[in-house]
């Protein structure tokens, strides 16, 4: 037998039905309800499979008698008002599972009669619960023997007799006695569950032809869908938009779903679904209107589009130009749609509706270590500085080892798509234990976006130093080099990364322009790894390395500032600030030409907002350009994260496992914004 069903809320429908509903029980009012004489009740089911927990989930949602089940009615009709309106929801339920064929009844009965030998119920949670093989009615136990008979006889005149003394039928007495408690039992004949026996597509051309074919083996993964599985209307009522969404991804940008219908085989227990895609007309992207634009200029916003001219309309290129318009931190909201029919040209407009945010910020931080003593920083940033997202950030910086200030100007979209125009500038003054003086550099260079996650910066730059090395003169360099920057970042939040990872390859090229001679190469490669065990991103383990070599001059011929030094608190913990490596007599710091660092932590969630970070770290410098071995210093520690919506607040606390004697402190501790990499 074949039945035809129109998918509507009462066959294929997943959703909730606990809206506030009337159910006729005027006593379960919290103003009217006498909560001494209200009967407490217990729900079991009976013919549900334990491992069906999305089905029982769905179940215990829908459920009038459960979600009441904290204000039990006076009354057994008031519960089987609750249990019938519950018959009807728990149906629909069923179906939606794909159990189109279920019967639901219930019954109530006393707390203290036990299941009939062999059955088993179940909690609403799918627990179960049996009743022992043999075991007779504990609360009614049939006499076997005259004797027992006799017994039975006695016992009953003997309760009889108490009973007179109780006078139970008394009114007033009766209505003090507290109700015994009851199990209402739901008891659920799922049938046989129906399954997907064939999924078609019905497709309406513009010019009212119509064609029906089966869903491809691609458009059934599309649409999570594949038949023999189950007919459950989740995935059946999911599967419309990727069925449309095939269509768009052809071109036709109007795209829109019919009359979906659903077939029933009640012998054969199949179902077979047809989609109608009503196609519209296939089209080009055609002229772009910008809707909301005040100081960001309306051609700089169009000049986002990742579409070529008279490109097949595509949903692809409209999610890109959405996500690129987002990132670019100039609007609190995005649209980018296709809007009004597809003109005589076959090119469809398209609308980009922005809402800008506010495009000057200020902001600061603090920050301290036990090695560093306390550093703040403030900045100022404009975002859109002459219409065109132009960036120009202002910073000052501070501490016990440098102070100054820096500049940095950045503009989108330069010449091309994905590609920024970069000018940076610094002026520092430093005091470490590794060099004194100042320093100043400038540059300038292309930043460019390719492949997914991928960018790349490269330009030049010149330097000017006067430092005094702790193994070097007072020397000035005045240097000129090429800047080339490979990176790759998966990770899925700045501050606090969960999953993902990150790489960056840098070469810098040097040669003096002036004063003191050095040439030389620096190379170095950092990464890191970010794995989450739980879904929530609560439990993560990262880890992170880096290497390093400079070719070319000999250490005593570099620039101290060009030099590899290893230790502190973005290095290795548990160590002063460039410590880890060689030191001169006097304990101070002279760097290397090649480093090593590792280093891995695991970031636990306690709570929401408090974390624990046990961590251990390794490193090197090395005096030549590359190592004479791979014996690193290590350190281990253990760190406080206190999570907080701009991201985590990081308290260390670190101790040298190699110190060595009147040089490294018994530990450190550090205080900052972010995870330590």
């Amino acid at each position: 037998m074949m039945l035809s069903v129109w998918v509507g809320a009462s066959l294929l429908s997943a959703c909730s039905f606990t809206e506030s509903l009337p159910f006729g029980d005027g006593a379960d009012s919290a103003t009217t309800q006498d909560v001494g004489r209200a009967i407490p009740y217990s729900v079991t089911y009976q013919g549900m499979d334990p491992h069906e927990e999305r089905l029982l989930a769905a179940l215990k949602e829908n459920s009038t008698a459960i979600r009441l089940q904290s204000r039990p009615t006076p009354t057994r009709a008031g519960l089987e008002r609750r249990a019938d309106d519950d018959v009807e929801r728990f149906v629909r339920v069923l179906r939606s599972f794909g159990f189109y064929d279920a019967v639901v009844n219930y019954d109530i009965r006393d707390a203290d009669i036990g299941l009939p030998n062999g059955e088993t119920d179940i909690t609403p949670d799918g627990d179960k619960i049996e009743a022992p093989t043999g075991a007779q009615n504990a609360s009614n136990p049939e006499p076997t023997s005259d004797t027992d008979k006799k017994t039975a006889v006695k016992a009953g005149k003997a309760e009889a007799s108490d009973n007179k003394d109780k006078a139970p039928d008394s009114p007033a007495l009766a209505s003090k006695a507290a109700p015994e408690p009851v199990i209402l039992e739901y008891r659920i004949d799922t049938g046989t569950p129906y399954l997907l026996a064939d999924a078609e597509i019905t497709i309406i051309h513009p010019d009212d032809s119509r064609e029906t074919r089966s869903m491809t083996d691609e458009e059934l993964k599309t649409a999570n869908l594949s038949i023999g599985m189950r007919a459950e209307a989740d995935p059946i009522i999911l599967a419309e938009q990727s069925v449309l969404d095939v269509f768009r991804n052809q071109g036709y940008p109007l795209a829109k779903a019919g009359n979906k219908k659903v077939l029933a085989d009640t012998a054969e227990k199949t179902m077979r679904v047809t989609y109608e895609v009503i196609t519209g007309e296939q089209a080009r992207f055609g002229k772009i209107s910008v809707v909301g634009a005040q100081d960001v200029d309306a051609d700089f916003i169009r000049g986002y589009h990742s579409w070529g001219k008279g490109q097949v309309y595509s949903p692809q290129e409209v999610t890109t130009t959405r996500r690129d318009l987002a990132e670019s931190n100039l609007f609190n909201s995005v649209i980018v749609k296709p809007v009004g029919p597809v003109d005589e040209n076959g090119e469809i407009p398209v609308e980009m509706r922005v809402q800008e945010r506010d495009h000057r910020s200020i902001g600061g931080g603090i920050d301290f270590s036990t090695a560093d003593g306390p550093g703040a920083n403030a900045f100022w940033e404009h975002r859109n500085l002459f219409g065109e997202g132009e960036k120009l950030r202002l910073k000052l910086e501070g501490s016990g080892l440098q102070q100054g200030a820096s500049a940095s100007f950045r503009k989108p979209q330069f010449l091309r798509r994905r590609q920024a125009l970069i000018a940076e500038s610094e002026v520092t003054k430093y005091s470490t234990d590794a060099y004194d003086g100042d320093l100043a550099n400038a540059f300038t260079g292309i930043e460019r976006e390719f492949w997914e996650n991928w960018s790349a910066t490269y330009g030049v730059t010149v330097e000017y130093s006067d430092l005094t090395g702790a193994d070097s003169p007072n020397e000035e360099f005045y240097l000129g080099g090429l800047r080339g920057v490979l990176r790759h970042d998966n990770t899925n939040n700045a501050l606090d990364p969960t999953t993902g990872n990150r790489m960056e390859l840098s070469v810098s090229p040097y040669i003096s322009l002036a004063g003191a001679h050095t040439q030389f190469t620096s190379i170095a490669l950092n990464g890191s790894q970010y794995y989450a065990f739980d879904d929530r991103g609560h439990y993560v383990l990262a880890g992170r390395g880096r290497i390093g070599s400079i070719i070319g001059d000999d250490r005593s011929s570099l620039p101290s500032n060009k030099r590899f030094y290893s230790g502190g608190g973005g290095s290795v913990r548990g160590y002063e600030y460039q410590t880890v490596g060689p030191l001169n007599q006097d304990g101070d710091p002279i760097g290397g030409r090649s480093v090593i660092e590792a280093g891995l932590e695991f970031r636990a969630r306690i709570t929401d907002s408090i974390g624990l970070v046990p961590f251990v770290e390794g490193g090197n410098v090395y005096e030549g350009v590359k190592p004479e071995d791979v014996s690193l210093m290590w350190a281990t520690g253990l760190g406080l994260r206190y999570y907080t919506a701009i991201g985590p607040v990081r308290f260390d606390f670190a101790v040298p496992l190699d110190k060595r004697e009147n040089i490294d402190d018994d530990f450190q501790i550090y205080l900052s914004l972010g995870q330590a990499f």
